[in-house]
């Protein structure tokens, strides 16, 4: 059974689909675009290719190209891409039907709704584009590391301490992002990296239920902590804490280097997935704006 003091189903009436997008209003974008005073642009993406970031035992891209050439009387000549890959595959972001448990998806839904042929409920169409306040708490340079260990997890007081230290405070339909310099080790120690990842874990949820985040996400494969270990599962509880139970949606495989070298900690957040009806997530380029 859910815990309903960690739950937001219900509170946008049982037919909800949209979970903590419902917090954005034009009244909340008119307020997060009068936080562009330089008009300059951070790319929070990672490169889509199959050499790139992807989740060491889920995530995989593969691309090919394929080189047309059309002899036209006018030379027109034309060259075109095709794209294998799961939705899940570099920077990307979780429907809120991604995840379930008890036979229950966001908001107490049946999971007789995740068929062969897509999800029928909480699917990524039913999130339009996120325009609102962005914050990034740099987890790593407030524990004075390059990146996080292995496993390690963030706490609520982590996060507390370092949204205090940088000056930041999170507020009602943020959202947040945790620099962990996980990204890093990508390039610098693979071997390491695909073992698994720090971040934070389920014990949070209290806290970003009480803040009203609306997105959380990470420069990491998964957001949360976790070692694979050798095994082929994961305790992906805060997964179902924030996509399942208070219906935040999660962004995995974020480039925060830029806005970290800049100590960028507030910020314009703007993305938009691509519109495919019945998926359970979707590539995102995001883009945070000062």
């Amino acid at each position: 059974m859910i815990d309903q003091k960690i739950s937001n189903w219900g509170r946008w009436g049982e037919h909800d689909q949209r979970g903590m997008l419902n917090l954005q209003t034009p009244e909340s974008i008119l307020r997060a675009l009068k936080l562009v005073k330089k008009g300059k642009t951070y790319n929070l993406s990672v490169r889509l290719e199959a050499e790139g970031p992807q989740h060491p035992m889920f995530h995989k891209t593969w691309q090919t190209t394929f080189m047309t050439t059309h002899a036209d009387p006018c030379g027109f000549q034309v060259a075109d891409d095709v794209l294998t890959m799961v939705t899940h595959s570099g920077t990307h972001m979780d429907a809120l039907g991604h995840c379930w448990t008890d036979g229950q998806l966001w908001n107490g839904r049946s999971t007789d709704n995740v068929t062969s042929y897509g999800i029928e409920w909480a699917g990524i169409e039913n999130v339009s584009e996120f325009v609102t306040r962005g914050v990034m708490l740099d987890i790593a340079r407030y524990k004075k590391v390059d990146h996080l260990e292995l496993g390690e997890v963030i706490t609520t007081e982590d996060m507390q301490g370092c949204a205090d230290a940088q000056g930041v405070e999170v507020q009602p339909g943020d959202v947040l992002l945790l620099r962990t310099g996980w990204y890093t080790g990508f390039n610098n120690n693979y071997e390491l990296w695909k073992q698994g990842e720090p971040g934070p874990d389920a014990t949070c949820a209290g806290w970003l239920k009480e803040k009203d985040v609306m997105m959380l996400g990470a420069d990491n494969a998964g957001v949360e902590s976790y070692i694979l270990d050798g095994g082929p599962y994961l305790d992906a509880r805060l997964h179902l804490a924030t996509l399942r139970d208070l219906g935040i949606y999660l962004i995995e495989h974020l480039d925060l280097e830029e806005l970290a070298k800049d100590e960028v900690y507030e910020f314009l957040f703007i993305a938009a997935p691509l519109r495919l009806p019945k998926a359970t997530g979707s590539p995102l380029t995001p883009l945070a704006i000062i």
